[in-house]
């Protein structure tokens, strides 16, 4: 299923909310008919929270159904939120939005190449999944730059074909192309997604949903 919504008044869900095949988090006073949209498409039970004290969750957060990697700018009582309902490792990196820099889902990682070698190893650890150094369409920001669940992956538009095939082989599923909200490339950034569903902004285009739905299996 594929619906339109918004998060934090954004068409941007990916950088506000974050979601896996077990739990979706959402921002803080999120209205009510919106928690119970992300929860009937995406199929999963919703946590309303907070990351270092702000609203970016899809930015600052990586989900799958084996852990959740998060920024060390999270407070104590944050994480205790998300531990309630999943293992939590924060990464204590220069790079510390995670959710913008690392693209996972249940059977890969693939992680901005500037992020040092032990962050990958927690990342590897936390989501329990082999994590590799890439780039999508010459991005280091993979995780705006792509989008994935255990059905398939969407990606920017130029990415080419070697990273193509790094994203198929990582995280073991199709990888097709595709943009969202009328044209933007930074996929990850505008969808919130898991293999059940996906939530799009207001002004992404049919052409667009069937292409999310064809790269997504849904």
């Amino acid at each position: 299923m594929i619906s339109f919504a918004e998060l934090g008044g954004s068409n941007y869900l990916g950088i506000y909310g974050a979601a896996s095949d077990s739990f979706a988090i959402v921002p803080k006073r999120t209205p009510p008919h919106v928690v119970q949209k992300v929860s009937q498409v995406l199929g999963v039970e919703v946590i309303e929270a907070t990351i270092a004290g702000t609203n970016l969750i899809g930015s600052l957060v990586v989900i799958n159904s084996h852990g959740a990697v998060i920024s060390n700018y999270a407070t104590e009582e944050e994480e205790k939120v998300l531990s309630s309902s999943i293992n939590v490792t924060e990464i204590a990196d220069r790079f510390n939005a995670v959710g913008n820099n690392i693209v996972a889902n249940d059977h890969g990682a693939i992680v901005n190449p500037d992020m040092s070698n032990r962050a990958l190893k927690q990342i590897s650890e936390a989501l329990n999944v082999e994590a590799v150094k890439g780039t999508i369409g010459g991005l280091k920001t993979v995780g705006s730059a792509c989008v994935a669940n255990n059905k398939g992956a969407l990606c920017h538009p130029e990415i080419t074909d070697e990273e193509l095939e790094v994203v198929e082989d990582v995280l073991k599923v199709k990888a097709m192309i595709g943009t969202a909200n009328y044209g933007v490339p930074l996929v990850g950034a505008c969808l919130l997604v898991n293999s059940n569903g996906c939530l799009t902004g207001n002004s992404t285009t049919p052409i667009e949903m069937g292409r999310m739905e064809d790269a997504l299996g849904l």
